[in-house]
């Protein structure tokens, strides 16, 4: 079936997508323009302007124009931004914190809260999430970027690059200036194409308008051209960053001093080593699980540095069917630590980490990708985990790949494990068909019986069968209504004896309103085994898209396992005054006896670099008296110097620990 599958597809075409895959001759900057925010008559004349921008949504001309202009030296990249609005005073600016706006955005950026002008840059023209960099800036110049190599919250690792932003009376305008050092492109070469585009977001309309329409379902192999670049010809120089670091910690029962230090080597402009000897995670907030009813175990964020770096080199599996292959949290704190990642050519990336804990632990992954094509790819996946003092030796080895033929597109992956009370392995295919307003997809699996994940999540094991998922959307630009969905999910399956195991589904609905309130409720049925889940869920939000001005409420009722069940989750996130966030998140679940979970986080911005925050963490179990834990922290980081860590009390501890930490980062 499999191969019948792509051989169907290998004979399948892309259509014609109209203002998509646009192409534009990249030129050289003889001016240089001051980045002031303002688009001065004669500081652009050698850069090309990019215009016509799409609405995503309507695949019509945008209703207000955006222009754009990009051009190069040896040493930077010059973008700049014209954004026409017929109501300036509709503009909304609120994030002040540098790479806020991919801060809990996911890959494409999600955060679309406020008002913004953003370039992409593909520099290997894979089409790939991971290759690509993105450079947005709001309307009070506030800079985020998401960069391609696997770079994740360090500043010092990020690079710097510069962007203003000014209003106008005709809408606003923007400017930035990148280094060439701060990208990963293709080395050795003369001449380069870039994948390209750019995009701009207005909340007040809620379009979402791009210069090269990659759809709704942002296809990015139809992303923009910007062609016939000649690079820097200066050669790469390998450099070496190091971030030596001391903690020391003052508690009831005596101080502590502990030291240790990252290190990152960048191998070429797109490979990448990076090091930790005696890593410190104490202060970093771990993130908490929700106390809602789960049959499956549930996955929680990873926030530690190290494993955030490079981590879109190491994904692998199908994260809603068996579960993420690589689940970092199932490694604990370790003696020494190093990963490598980034291009070996320009369609092969490849991941490689190790983590060691003396005399105890012995982790290790290999992730490596090929991209066939701008819309086709195949991996391989190896994980082993190595315990001494059980003797166990279990591991994880995996093929995957995805293929996409314009809307139709198929998805695989084979899974074997070893190790003890492990030898099991899994398999699915999914076929799935999006366009503009409709996403379908239907998915085969079989798991077998001891499946062992070796440093990985696996939600279930002992089942086959099928599930179907299907998403009708529709986003209107006029009128009370904003946009509407409705997602409708059954499944069946059966344990590997034919005896049946989940069988049912969902039904949801989602209404967001032009004033900015979400309304959204949904059905669910199962049978597992023999138990019943049969729930019904609300939820309102007022400010669904404003995180500064948000309160909302869920309410899930019904049966879990045959028995009643009750679940409340009240949330808030709010600016009462300048420079203060606060959020509030609640978790309250009736079955068999009250568990209550309470998550108070404050966050005050003192400057763009120096902020005090804290959380109270309040905990409650059937039959068990409450548990508190309130931590405060003041930080000093985002430069290209020491960083600095004072906390009070243990941010992941269970209850309150009376302790200071001080932890002081120097960058060399």
């Amino acid at each position: 079936m499999l191969f019948a599958a792509l051989a169907l597809f290998s004979t399948a075409g892309n259509a014609d997508t109209g203002d998509s895959n646009r192409v534009i001759k990249a030129t050289r900057a003889t001016v240089l323009p001051v980045i002031d925010g303002r688009i001065g008559e004669n500081e652009w004349p050698d850069a090309t302007r990019a215009s016509g921008f799409t609405d995503l949504v309507t695949g019509k001309p945008a209703l207000e124009p955006t222009e754009a202009y990009i051009s190069y030296d040896e040493t930077f990249l010059y973008v700049a931004f014209k954004a026409y609005d017929k109501v300036p005073t509709g503009i909304i600016a609120r994030e002040v914190l540098r790479d806020s706006r991919y801060s809990g955005g996911g890959d494409f950026g999600d955060n679309d809260s406020e008002d913004y002008l953003e370039v992409t840059l593909d520099p290997f023209l894979s089409a790939k999430q991971s290759d690509l960099c993105r450079f947005s800036v709001n309307a009070l110049s506030t800079r985020s970027a998401k960069i391609s190599g696997g770079r994740a919250g360090k500043a010092e690792w990020n690079g710097d690059w510069d962007a203003k932003a000014t209003k106008t009376s005709a809408g606003w305008e923007a400017e930035m200036r990148i280094p060439w050092k701060t990208l990963s492109f293709p080395g050795g070469k003369k001449n380069l194409d870039f994948g390209l585009n750019f995009t701009r977001f207005q909340y007040r309309t809620r379009i979402k308008s791009q210069w090269s329409n990659t759809t709704p379902q942002q296809f990015l192999n139809l992303m923009g051209r910007w062609s016939q670049i000649e690079p820097p010809k200066e050669k790469h120089k390998p450099s070496l960053s190091l971030l030596p670091y001391a903690l020391t910690t003052a508690k009831e029962t005596g101080s502590q001093i502990r030291t240790g230090i990252d290190a990152r080597y960048t191998v070429t402009p797109d490979f990448t080593i990076v090091s930790t000897i005696n890593p410190d995670f104490a202060t970093v907030e771990s993130a908490v699980q929700t106390v809602a009813f789960s049959r499956a175990e549930q996955f929680v964020p990873e926030r530690r540095p190290f494993f955030l770096e490079g981590a879109n080199y190491f994904s692998a599996g199908s994260f809603y069917t068996f579960g993420p292959l690589f689940y970092s949290n199932r490694i604990g704190l370790f003696d020494i630590g190093a990963k490598a990642y980034g291009k070996i050519t320009p369609k092969d990336t490849l991941g490689f980490l190790t983590a060691i804990d003396f005399g105890d632990r012995v982790d290790t992954i290999v992730r490596y990708r090929h991209d066939i094509s701008a819309t086709d790819q195949i991996g391989l996946f190896a994980s082993q985990s190595d315990v001494a003092k059980d003797n166990d030796h279990s591991g994880v080895v995996a093929l995957d790949g995805s293929l996409r033929r314009n809307k139709v597109g198929l998805d695989y992956q084979l899974i074997k494990s070893s190790g003890l009370n492990g030898g099991g392995g899994a398999a699915d295919l999914n076929f799935s068909y999006q366009d503009s307003f409709n996403f379908t997809s239907v998915q085969l699996m079989n798991a077998g019986r001891n499946i062992r994940s070796a440093n990985g999540l696996f939600y279930f094991d002992d089942f086959k069968g099928f599930q179907v998922y299907h998403n009708w959307s529709r986003e209107w630009r006029k009128g009370a209504w904003r946009s509407f969905s409705v997602d409708f999910f059954p499944s069946y399956t059966w344990h590997q004896d034919g005896t049946p195991y989940q069988r049912g589904g969902g039904l949801g609905v989602q209404f967001d309103t032009r004033s900015d309130w979400r309304l959204s409720t949904s059905v669910n049925h199962n049978m597992f085994d023999a138990q019943k889940d049969a729930t019904i869920r609300f939820g309102i939000t007022s400010g669904a898209t404003n995180r500064f001005r948000q309160i909302g409420m869920e309410l899930i009722t019904g049966q879990q396992a045959d028995k009643a069940y009750r679940f409340y989750a009240p949330n808030v996130s709010w600016r009462p005054i300048k420079n203060l966030d606060v959020l509030y998140t609640g978790g309250l679940q009736q079955f068999g006896g009250w568990r209550r979970q309470h998550i108070l986080t404050g966050n005050f911005i003192l400057s763009r670099t120096r902020t005090i925050g804290g959380r109270i963490l309040v905990q409650e179990e059937p039959g068990s008296p409450a548990t508190i834990n309130p931590y405060i922290s003041y930080r000093e980081a985002g430069e290209r110097g020491t960083e600095t860590y004072l906390l009070l009390g243990a941010p992941n501890n269970k209850s309150f620990l009376p302790q200071v930490m001080v932890k002081l980062v120097f960058a060399r």
